[in-house]
């Protein structure tokens, strides 16, 4: 099977394209960047957002399944940015599905997790279990997640399987994570810092066993199921911290505040997994860590000693216009289409030089009357700066901050033919004040359009969009 790995290229999705690959299937990574874990070339990638259709619809295109594991996975940051990661978690999800409906793929893996029976769900809790109202917004938008799933089954027969992750660990993790905030607090001779009294449990899975619970969720049987992936272990974060503690070296454990609305963990049962897939976490939780730990430390000594994590990501977005243009196309229809988002783009954007340029030899060498030559010449301004701003994929503040800018650009043109004095200002029959006025208008477009493509301030709260549950 050909299957698209959203987050591929991060903790959990890297892992899954190595397992896919190793089973015979073959995986296509999308991502906002390359993976740091495969060399350029080694797998089928795709640059795109997932909060775009258009995106997930070319990168899905011949794929026999979808994968779907990129998600907002921080809680923290969940609860400092409500807003983004709601629409990651919630409507990235409904669009991977819209786009899977559109394309004709066989069926979506959902990657959820088993922060869902944190709310009132009993002490031990299974697949059928009824799941109450998440008091944490990671859950509410996991939730949703599955909710999505199973509508687009009911109104579009778009076959699902639900996989409702235990808590990952082992080699790539982010290092905001528990297990690696652990280990490297501890190599450092840091104290581990514990909420509460550390009584919360886990039901932990190492991320390889993980890896296989996903490829053995493309089989026939699991269509349309739920299906828990979790260890027959709970582990506490107070084991996490003494473990790290025997393993590394004797550092001290300190207590804090409780979190709100923290996963106080009950008993999941995962007998679902094992009688119909044939899947279980083989790996102990005290042999994944030492795993982790051998697999930290030596990054941490081809680096000169400090951290293993994974190496800084590309920009989120790359120029726009070589993006367009490097975009695969492995159909006449979709050279065609990337031809064309090349090409609107880039031809209106000349066209704007173009009228101004038209504008000033209308004025000044055909005679054309000043307000005909404004009216053309600042509608097309118009016209391809408002096109330029709508198809920024930016936040508001800064999509509005490059509107902004173009049309100040516009305002510039617009003052110097509407106010009569101004026209002495610029005198536009001068070749100086000429090459100004252009480089000016040049360089705001310049600006505008960089800024759009780079996007550069995507943090560390923006790049790992990849499910660790």
């Amino acid at each position: 099977m050909r299957v698209l790995v959203t987050g591929g290229a991060g903790f959990i999705g890297s892992h899954v394209v190595d397992k896919l690959r190793a089973v015979g299937h073959e995986p296509r990574i999308f991502d906002l960047r390359r993976s740091p874990y495969h060399t350029s070339g080694e797998i089928d990638t795709y640059i795109g957002d997932l909060l775009d259709v258009d995106d997930l619809r070319d990168a899905m295109r011949d794929c026999d399944a979808v994968a779907h594991l990129a998600a907002s996975a921080d809680v923290g940051i969940v609860a400092e940015e409500p807003v983004e990661a709601e629409a990651l978690n919630s409507r990235g999800t409904l669009n991977v599905l819209e786009a899977a409906r559109q394309v004709g793929v066989d069926r979506v893996v959902y990657a959820s997790t088993i922060w869902i029976y944190s709310d009132g769900c009993g002490a031990e809790v299974d697949e059928d279990t009824t799941v109450g109202l998440p008091s944490h917004l990671y859950t509410a938008t996991k939730l949703a997640g599955e909710m999505y799933c199973k509508s687009y089954s009911e109104l579009y027969d778009l076959d699902f399987t639900i996989l409702r992750f235990g808590i990952p660990y082992g080699p790539r993790a982010r290092p905001a994570a528990v297990v690696p905030a652990f280990v490297r607090k501890a190599l450092e001779g840091e104290p581990l810092t514990i909420a509460g009294e550390g009584t919360q449990s886990r039901r932990f899975v190492y991320v390889e066993d993980l890896a296989e619970g996903v490829a053995a969720a493309l089989r026939p049987v699991a269509r349309n199921r739920v299906y828990n992936l979790v260890s027959d272990r709970d582990v506490s974060i107070r084991e996490i911290a003494h473990t790290v503690r025997d393993l590394v070296g004797d550092v001290d454990v300190v207590h804090t505040e409780a979190r709100t609305a923290d996963f106080g963990g009950v008993v999941v049962c995962g007998k679902r997994a094992s009688r119909e897939l044939g899947w279980e976490a083989r790996t102990p939780f005290e042999e994944g860590m030492r795993r982790y730990i051998d697999w930290y430390r030596a990054g941490a000594a081809r680096n000169g000693d400090r951290p293993a994590v994974a190496p800084a990501p590309a920009p989120a977005l790359v120029p726009a216009l070589v993006l367009a243009a490097a975009r695969p196309a492995r159909r006449p229809a979709d050279a065609i289409a990337a031809a064309a988002r090349f090409a609107l783009p880039t031809g209106l954007f000349m066209g704007v030089l173009g009228a101004l340029a038209s504008y000033l030899v209308a004025v000044h060498r055909v005679g054309m009357d000043w307000d005909d030559a404004r009216t053309v010449a600042v509608t097309i301004l118009v016209g391809v700066t408002l096109y330029l701003g709508l198809r920024m994929k930016l936040d508001p503040m800064r999509r509005g901050a490059i509107i902004t800018l173009c049309w100040a650009v516009a305002g510039a043109f617009l003052v110097a033919t509407l106010v009569p004095y101004t026209r002495d200002l610029f005198d536009l029959t001068r070749p100086d004040v000429v090459t100004v006025l252009l480089g000016l208008a040049g360089a705001g477009f310049g600006i505008a359009l960089a800024a759009a493509s780079l996007r550069l301030v995507r943090s560390r709260r923006g790049v790992e969009r990849e499910s660790e549950a």
